[in-house]
């Protein structure tokens, strides 16, 4: 074996001897083998093909104790079919057909008023161009629409003793008819706004026409009477009238009304077609009385109404205090020979 120097890497080589396939043996260095198997794994790590990249499982968690996890399913979407409901159809009120009255001779407006059942406030406020005291024979004026009050809900609260007792129907000279009659209260409590309705009867029994109306006196006294009329410009032909109660109510409260009011010394003076009622009024209670009006029935010999009329006082009346009065009418139903005048009035200071 050949040597070398001192120092040399073969002195401290150890050989081994490797044999190889086909018999061939070959003397290496230890150190030269472990240089060939660095090299070998070095060269095997270049060509090698890249590692798997590890797919990484579902997120399962942990439950804990005592908590139980549960899939819930999407929210399902709830359609709901209905049928919508119409609105209700706006029923139109239809406006109501004018009442025109015509003037005739002798008319007031105060008279026009009271047959038919309204108030002289109420006609001038639907003619505002119209002058009381200058009334035209002929002239039209507009009248407010009647009012009914159900006498069914009176009845339901408090009942009603009243009656018609009696009506009668005259007949002018231009052809229209006057129906006059009275409502008698009969109970013992005073009634107000007390409303009757009248109608005209043929020879079947069948009304041909109907009109309602109020009582003169706004409140009727127990045992006494209020007179009403009706003026039917146009009437169709009839063989007699009728009448009922279709309204009114017990008076629960007076209220700023006031009635201790009373009539003296009344008498009827007047001749064929005209009569006056003169007399006194007298305030009996403890109160001012202030619009103080006087409703005035007049009648024939033999009791039956034959007109009445409405006169209000210009001043108030003091408690004690007695004043005279007269009353003129043209009464349609012929001569006049009593009157009952009916006196009401409101308080000056109610409620101070």
């Amino acid at each position: 074996m050949r040597r070398c120097g001192r120092g040399c890497w073969l002195q401290s080589c150890r050989w081994q001897a490797v044999k190889l396939q086909g018999g061939k043996v070959f003397l290496l260095c230890r150190f030269a083998i472990l240089l060939l198997l660095t090299w070998f794994l070095v060269a095997c790590g270049r060509n090698a093909p890249p590692p798997e990249t590890p797919t990484p499982s579902p997120f399962s968690p942990t439950p804990q104790i005592g908590v139980s996890l549960a899939t819930l399913a999407p929210p399902t979407a709830v359609i709901l079919q209905t049928t919508p409901t119409p609105l209700p159809t706006p029923t139109l009120t239809p406006t109501p057909t004018p009442i025109i009255y015509v003037i005739e001779a002798g008319d007031t407006l105060l008279g026009i008023a009271i047959a038919q059942g309204t108030t002289t406030e109420e006609i001038l406020a639907l003619n505002p161009e119209v002058r009381p005291e200058a009334l035209q024979i002929g002239q039209g004026i507009v009248l407010p629409q009647p009012t009914a009050v159900s006498l069914a809900a009176v009845e339901a609260s408090l009942p009603l003793d009243v009656e018609v007792s009696q009506i009668h129907a005259y007949q002018t000279a231009v052809g229209s008819v006057w129906l006059l009659g009275e409502v008698t209260n009969n109970g013992e409590t005073p009634v107000e706004n007390v409303q009757v309705e009248i109608g005209l009867l043929d020879e079947r029994g069948v009304a041909v026409a109907s009109a309602s109306a109020w009582t003169a006196v706004p409140i009727i006294q127990p045992g006494a009477s209020s007179p009403f009329g009706v003026l039917l410009n146009e009437p169709p032909p009839f063989v007699q009238p009728s009448v009922a109660v279709i309204g009114g109510q017990v008076v629960a409260e007076l209220g700023n009304r006031y009635l201790d009011l009373a009539a003296l010394d009344t008498a009827v003076t007047g001749a064929e077609g005209y009569a006056e009622a003169v007399g006194r009024i007298r305030n009996v209670g403890e109160q001012t009385a202030v619009d103080v009006t006087l409703a005035a029935a007049f009648y024939n010999d033999q009791g039956e109404i034959v007109g009445f009329g409405l006169i209000p006082l210009p001043d108030p009346l003091a408690p004690g205090e007695a004043r005279p009065f007269a009353v003129s009418n043209v009464p349609p139903g012929g001569t006049a020979v009593s009157v009952n005048i009916i006196p009401f009035a409101r308080l000056e200071s109610y409620g101070e």
